[in-house]
């Protein structure tokens, strides 16, 4: 038993040793030194403003918005009924090629027996062709279905982002201008569902200020196409 007392010290006191050159004769990590100039935080804190955009109401009063989202509902119905028709010519092509199978296999069953063995050979034959172009058919037609169905709803992706796109530009470029008179450093977006800001103070709010300048930019621009369409005609 002494015997094993006397090992276990000497692997505590090694333990010990070990343990003391890594903490005192190791090499320490160099400290990692900030870049940030506080001075020139604080410079710019001390003249901070902001203010922010309900981006809830600016999506519901926006005109442009509801024009953009107006007009991709007709084109997905539009869309719709397109592959709905397309869908029912098919179908009635595969019904009438199934109508011409049942009449010939009929036809076959009541002349058949009567038949010599190469006339009966070519109906069978006749038969099995008529079957594999229906199956044939059926599986294009699914195909093109799907395949026509997948390239309008990919316009309706590329017509959607494009009028996504053209709304942020025109709150980018009115913001642009209209901070000229206010110079804010940050113009926030704000949303009661989803968003960073949690809470706003009333008095940063200047959403009525863009949507009703948003709104006047857009009606002078739809009076100026329906002018121009006007004089064309």
């Amino acid at each position: 038993m002494k015997n094993l007392s006397l090992v276990l010290n000497g692997i505590l006191a090694i333990a010990v040793a070990v343990l003391y050159y890594f903490q005192f004769a190791a090499p320490k990590p160099e400290v990692r030194k900030n870049t940030v100039d506080a001075a020139a935080v604080d410079s710019v804190s001390s003249k901070l403003k902001i203010a922010y955009v309900n981006t809830d109401s600016l999506w519901d009063a926006y005109k442009l918005i509801n024009d953009i989202q107006t007009d991709l509902e007709a084109e997905r119905a539009k869309a719709e009924r397109k592959v709905e028709q397309r869908t029912a010519l098919l179908e009635k092509q595969l019904e009438q090629m199934a109508i011409e199978l049942q009449n010939k296999m009929a036809d076959f069953e009541s002349k058949g027996r009567t038949m010599n063995e190469t006339l009966r050979n070519m109906k069978m034959e006749e038969l099995q062709s008529l079957q594999a172009n229906a199956q044939t058919f059926s599986l294009e037609a699914d195909q093109e279905v799907t395949e026509l169905r997948q390239s309008l709803q990919n316009d309706l992706l590329e017509k959607e982002l494009k009028g996504t796109k053209k709304v942020q530009d025109n709150i980018k470029a009115f913001l642009k201008e209209y901070n000229q008179d206010y110079d804010f450093t940050y113009v926030l977006a704000y949303s009661s569902e989803a968003g960073g800001i949690l809470l706003g103070n009333p008095a940063l709010d200047i959403t009525k200020d863009v949507v009703a300048g948003l709104n006047e930019t857009y009606d002078a621009e739809q009076a100026a196409k329906a002018e121009a369409e006007g004089t064309k005609k």
